[in-house]
């Protein structure tokens, strides 16, 4: 089933001739790299999976054969709920082969959440670990399949243990031919729908297309100076906007390594680190907390890192002096799922401006600051926090009423950040409107709390 989306004519044609936007999809672009760099490392993960890119796309075409047999349509969606495993890239590019809309989910969901997304975002095909963290998130979901409307199958990612209940993915690849020729999907048609937690309690489904993750990943590649050359490390949950489109989409868009891991640790982390190399690094400010108090017990080898990205919250001044004297270049990134991260520090900034803004728009994004009437504020002035551009979602899945809150007529989404601007255009954020709670990285509505 395709979703209708409304672009504004203007806007639209703007960022076709700002180049912004175009008719290329997601998948031309994973195409494109994989037969530029095949027997280059494209995925890594903890568990010692290692995928070229000529591996991981053959394997992904099987899956897509796999998946148009057994009825999706581009627009369909598939939803997976894996942590970082290279399985999870291995779906998500099947998806793109075949136009199917991806749904990555949070492994830490469990029966309320999986039945509500799944209908919302009425998914037919559902893959989960046959195992993961002494738990078997495929028998969870089983059980659940009468509530489940629109659910096809249920396939067990068979990484750990055996599928014994379910579908296997390693039969389902092995069993099946390759696709001769993948879908072809233009750069408006929806991507991916994101769930993220808001102050109405359960998830909301944001609506991105290929050409907003496309200006979105392209922008932040630019203003990082990030290329081929570059190792990425996702210690993040892979179904939020971060480890989605900046731990597994933006590596393959420039042919760089995506190294993933599914269970943070500070001492995981820092091995995979130094093992693979990693050059850039992503995260909310506790991961390089946890990180600072692992080095201080033990050393860890640092060499290869060119900066750590940090967003999520304000990043505490002991923090960023403590990274500072370790010789770890400490960046601030701002956004959220519904603009993705659209204001960045430039590398060549001053101490000053990395350690005390957030930085300024990334490229053909505008940022204001508006009033309670949503009037626009001088600089230096505390307001909330507005972005548009091509990075901007469409809209949440089936929520008109929702959407027009959050999204104008003329393409602004207001965050409901409070933030301050300086005559630069560098922006600090300096609270949140939204009643949400932040735990560990993640955001949990607090009516989740008082539920408890």
């Amino acid at each position: 089933m395709s979703v209708t989306l409304t672009f504004d004519a203007a806007r639209r044609k703007t960022y076709r001739e700002s180049g912004y936007w175009g008719d290329a999809s997601l998948g031309d672009y994973w195409r494109q790299t994989a037969r530029a760099v095949p027997d280059k490392i494209a995925v890594v993960d903890n568990h010692g999976a290692s995928w070229t890119y000529a591996a991981l796309d053959y394997a992904a075409s099987r899956l897509a054969n796999w998946l148009l047999s057994q009825g999706i349509q581009p627009g369909d969606r598939v939803a997976f709920q894996l942590p970082g495993w290279c399985e999870f890239t291995l779906i998500y590019l099947a998806c793109l082969k075949t136009g199917a809309v991806s749904v990555p989910l949070l492994p830490a969901w469990r029966e309320a959440e999986l039945v509500w997304v799944l209908n919302k975002c009425q998914a037919k095909i559902f893959f989960a670990p046959t195992v993961f963290k002494q738990n078997r998130p495929v028998d969870l979901i089983l059980p659940l399949q009468n509530q489940l409307r629109h659910l096809t199958h249920i396939v067990g990612v068979d990484k750990l243990a055996p599928a014994t209940t379910a579908l296997a993915l390693s039969q389902i690849i092995d069993r099946s031919e390759p696709l001769q020729s993948d879908i072809n999907i233009h750069g408006d048609e929806l991507a991916a729908v994101l769930f993220t937690s808001g102050t109405e309690g359960m998830p909301k489904g944001v609506m991105l297309t290929h050409n907003n993750i496309l200006a979105s990943e392209r922008a932040y590649c630019a203003r990082l100076n990030l290329t081929w050359q570059d190792v990425f490390l996702m210690p993040a949950p892979l179904g939020h906007a971060t480890g989605f489109l900046h731990g597994v989409t933006a590596p393959f868009l420039i042919g760089a390594r995506s190294v993933l891991l599914d269970i943070f640790t500070p001492e995981a982390c820092l091995t995979l680190l130094a093992q693979q190399r990693c050059t850039c690094m992503s995260g909310a400010t506790p991961f390089i907390y946890d990180l600072l108090c692992a080095i201080e017990q033990q050393p860890a080898d640092l060499s290869s890192l060119r900066f750590f990205l940090c967003g999520g919250t304000t990043i505490p001044k002991k923090v960023a002096r403590d990274c500072q004297q370790r010789g770890i270049k400490l960046l601030s990134i701002y956004g959220s799922t519904e603009s993705s991260p659209h204001s960045m520090v430039n590398l060549g900034d001053s101490t000053s401006r990395m350690m005390n803004t957030d930085g300024y728009a990334a490229t053909g994004v505008e940022i204001k600051i508006v009033d309670e009437d949503r009037n626009t504020l001088p600089a230096g002035h505390e307001g909330e926090e507005a972005s548009r551009g091509p990075n901007v979602f469409m809209g949440y899945l089936d929520e008109p009423e929702l959407t027009a809150r959050a999204l104008d007529n003329e393409g602004w989404y207001y965050s409901g950040d409070l933030c301050r601007m300086d005559e630069d255009g560098y922006i600090k954020i300096t609270g949140r409107k939204k009643d949400i709670i932040i735990r560990g990285g993640e955001n949990i509505s607090s009516r989740e709390v008082e539920d408890i």
